[in-house]
């Protein structure tokens, strides 16, 4: 038995879903939700359902398996395979009826070979590099490719698309020239005949921060579990956090003053102390660097984190509650009373960022949905 588990609040989901929608009132951008790596931790099929009936354009994945997820959980939408087309995925692209984003030139030739074997079309966006140094074509080999794109004849090319990768800082001066780039691109390539019907930029920060970044879709993924991608955008959207942790004390210790606790000996008691300890630990996500350095909500109240964070346990100091014992509830991540801990702390504890906490958490514990 394990007290330990996730929360997964689906209301929270999509009221976030509606606060994006909110932000692109003026534009009209579709809205492809970014589920990779199951939902950020959130669990891919359970929130791309409630985001297909609020209506999403589509989603955002990076591997065909989690695409055969979503078709056989029964999402209909389109979904397009984001980060490039691995060697031999083709098939999988197929039956599946994606949209693969393609990044290179092989790709392109796999894709148009496989698809010509079937006799069928298919849909794939070109995505460009503006600076993130990652995926992509290069603007001058993207160019090439428009001018020739007869040389594939059963793939449908519907989309552009880049990635933007400092807009969680709306001040960063690299924003602009990104921004300025993909605009210049698309001009080229419309110079050039290809007028692609869909084009997207903007991540959650993007779309946050830099309205003409909206295009015909955005890419959320951070902002539709309730995490703000950066402290700026508080000033801009309200969201609502999606995720909660939640485990049970197991023990009470009763420590003299100067008792050292968990490996390591990094915390002596101060005084006389009461010590829970709770079965957590780094194999359930919950990092070794956040020893000493976070908190954790008992009764609604913050107790610190003391000692090195082990395997499958951490301890708190719990003098501070009365008749404190084991069974009562801790929360790591979320509300308890009039507490809260958000993922944000928990990355600035944890010297990380959030999109880690949420997929650490949500890959290793066990996830219950609350529909309300």
């Amino acid at each position: 038995m394990s007290y330990n588990h996730i929360e997964i609040d689906l209301k929270a989901i999509g009221h976030n879903f509606e606060a994006i929608k909110g932000l692109l009132a003026n534009s009209g951008a579709g809205i492809m939700a970014v589920v990779k790596s199951n939902a950020y931790g959130h669990g891919m099929l359970e929130v791309s359902q409630v985001l297909e009936k609020a209506g999403a354009w589509g989603f955002g994945i990076s591997e065909t398996e989690e695409a055969a997820i979503l078709r056989e959980g029964g999402i209909a939408a389109p979904i397009l395979l984001m980060s490039g087309l691995p060697p031999e995925a083709e098939k999988e692209v197929l039956d599946l009826d994606l949209i693969s984003g393609i990044t290179d030139v092989a790709s392109l030739n796999r894709l148009e070979s496989a698809s010509g074997a079937r006799d069928r079309t298919c849909r794939i966006h070109l995505k460009v590099d503006t600076g993130m140094g990652r995926m992509g074509f290069s603007p001058d080999e993207l160019l090439e490719v428009v001018k020739d794109l007869g040389r594939w004849p059963h793939l449908r090319p519907e989309g552009l698309y880049s990635h933007l990768s400092s807009a969680d800082d709306p001040l960063d001066p690299f924003n602009k020239m990104q921004l300025d780039s993909f605009a210049a691109i698309l001009k080229e390539v419309k110079a050039l005949g290809w007028d692609p019907p869909v084009v997207h930029l903007a991540n959650s920060a993007g779309l946050i921060h830099f309205p003409s970044a909206h295009y015909s879709l955005v890419r959320p993924g951070l902002a539709i579990y309730g995490s703000y991608p950066g402290p700026q955008s508080r000033k801009v959207i309200e969201l609502q956090a999606a995720m909660s942790f939640r485990s049970r004390i197991v023990a009470v210790r009763h420590l003299p003053e100067g008792s050292s606790v968990s490996y390591g000996h990094s915390f002596y008691t101060k005084r006389p102390s009461r010590i829970a300890v709770v079965p957590v630990g780094y194999d359930d996500g919950y990092q070794r660097s956040l020893s000493n350095r976070s908190w954790v909500l008992i009764r609604g109240r913050r107790c610190p984190v003391v000692g090195r964070i082990c395997m499958k346990a951490f301890m708190a100091d719990v003098s501070m509650l009365d008749e404190i014992r084991p069974g009562e509830e801790v929360v790591l991540l979320g509300k308890q009373g009039n507490g809260a801990i958000t993922v944000e702390e928990l990355a600035q504890w944890g010297s990380t960022i959030s999109y880690e906490i949420l997929c650490l958490l949500g890959r290793r514990n066990k996830r219950l949905f609350k529909r309300r």
